[in-house]
C-alpha cells in the first residue's frame, strides 16, 4: 500500500515511464538533449508545481486549542491547449534536424498526443566525418489523463496554535520508496486568523492569511531500463514551491464557502545523472557506431510564477469534511479532498 501511495503521490510516474524514450535525445549531445527535454516535459513540470501550491486550506477558520485535522488532497492542473505542443525550430539546435527537411514543425509535448515527426541526430565519428541516427519523439500521455490535466496528491496535518490564533500545517514524507524510486517531501504552512483583528469574529465570516512552502525531492533509478550501457544512471527532481494567500470564508454550519487570492512561485530542477555509453545505428548505412560517453548529461530547471484566485465549498459532517475548489492561474486547477477535523 505504501509503495502504491508513493507512486500516486509523486504522479510524475508517467514522465518517468518515458525515461527510456527520452534517453534517445542524448544522441544529439548535452546541449541539444537538454533543450529538447525541456520543451517536451515543460507542461508536466509546471502542472505539478501549480498542484503543490494548492490544497492548503478549505476554510479561513483556524483551530481552537488542541484542535487538529488530517487532510488528504488531490489536484488536477489543466494544461492549456497551447502548451500541449511546442514549435521545433531546427536552427535552434546544433545537431538535430527534421527528417522531412522542414525548417520547423509542431511537436506534441508529454502532455500532448501522438507524434509523427522523425528527428535526425548528427554524430561526429572519430575520423571527423558525420553519421546520422534517427529517433522519434515519444508520444504524449495527455489523452490518457483525466481532462488532460497533471494530477498530484498529498497528505497534510494542521494543528491549532491558540496563542497566535493560527494553524501550523505540515506536509511530510520521509525519503522512502521502492527499489528504483525514492520520494521525500516537507511542507510547512502558517494560516493566521485575522477575524479578531478585523472585529468580525462573532459573525459567520472569517478572514485569514496563509504563507506556505513545500519541497519535494525524488530520485528515480533508470539503470535497469536504460537503453545505453553505463553506471549511476538516474533522474533527480527537486521542487520548491511557495504561496502567499488571503482567504475568506462564510460558515453556514452544514456548508461553508471560501475564496482566496494570492501569488505562487515555484521552481523544479530536473537532472539526468550518471554515465551513458552512447551507441546508435547509422541511418544511411545501417551500421552500428559509438557516439562516445556522456556524464551527467542533462540539467534543466522550470519555473512557475503568477497570481491566483480560488473559490470553493466545504461540506461539514461533524468531524468529517468534504471539500472542493477551483483555482484560476496559469494552469487552472481543480482541488478536492477529505479531512478529519477536530476543533
Amino acid at each position: 500500500m505504501m509503495k502504491k501511495f508513493i507512486l500516486l503521490f509523486l504522479i510524475l510516474t508517467p514522465f518517468l515511464g518515458k525515461s527510456q524514450d527520452i534517453e534517445q535525445f542524448l544522441l544529439a549531445g548535452t546541449e541539444d538533449a537538454s533543450k529538447l527535454t525541456e520543451n517536451y516535459v515543460r507542461p508536466v513540470s509546471k502542472g505539478f508545481m501549480y498542484g503543490l501550491n494548492n490544497g492548503w486550506y478549505s476554510t479561513a477558520r483556524t483551530h481552537k486549542k488542541f484542535g487538529f485535522d488530517i487532510t488528504f488532497i488531490a489536484n488536477l492542473a489543466k494544461v492549456p491547449t497551447e502548451d500541449e505542443m511546442f514549435e521545433f525550430v531546427a536552427s535552434d539546435y546544433n545537431n538535430i534536424t527534421l527528417k522531412s527537411g522542414a525548417s520547423s514543425a509542431q511537436i506534441q509535448t508529454l502532455m500532448g498526443g501522438d507524434n509523427d515527426e522523425i528527428l535526425l541526430a548528427r554524430i561526429e565519428t572519430e575520423s571527423g566525418e558525420y553519421d546520422v541516427a534517427e529517433f522519434k519523439v515519444p508520444n504524449g500521455i495527455g489523452d490518457d489523463l483525466p481532462m488532460n490535466a497533471v494530477p498530484s496528491a498529498t497528505l497534510q496535518v494542521g494543528i491549532g496554535i491558540p496563542v497566535i490564533d493560527a494553524d501550523l500545517k505540515f506536509r511530510f514524507l520521509p525519503k522512502v520508496g521502492t527499489s528504483d524510486l525514492e520520494v521525500g517531501m516537507f511542507g510547512l504552512g502558517l494560516q493566521k486568523n485575522l477575524s479578531k483583528m478585523l472585529k468580525i469574529s462573532k459573525t459567520p465570516l472569517d478572514v485569514s492569511a496563509l504563507f506556505a512552502y513545500t519541497k519535494l525531492t525524488s530520485e528515480y533509478d533508470i539503470q535497469g531500463d536504460s537503453g545505453f550501457d553505463g553506471s549511476g544512471q538516474l533522474m533527480e527532481f527537486v521542487t520548491n514551491a511557495y504561496t502567499v494567500q488571503a482567504i475568506a470564508s462564510v460558515n453556514l454550519k452544514l456548508i461553508e464557502f471560501y475564496a482566496a487570492v494570492g501569488y505562487n512561485t515555484a521552481k523544479m530542477d530536473v537532472d539526468i545523472k550518471g554515465t551513458y555509453e552512447l551507441d546508435y545505428t547509422d541511418t544511411n548505412t545501417g551500421t552500428s557506431g559509438d557516439a562516445g560517453t556522456l556524464v551527467d548529461p542533462v540539467s534543466i530547471d522550470f519555473k512557475a510564477n503568477g497570481v491566483r484566485a480560488t473559490i470553493g465549498t466545504r461540506l461539514n459532517l461533524g468531524f468529517f469534511k468534504l471539500f472542493g475548489d477551483y483555482t484560476l492561474q496559469e494552469y487552472n486547477t481543480i482541488t478536492g479532498g477529505i479531512a478529519f477535523s477536530f476543533r
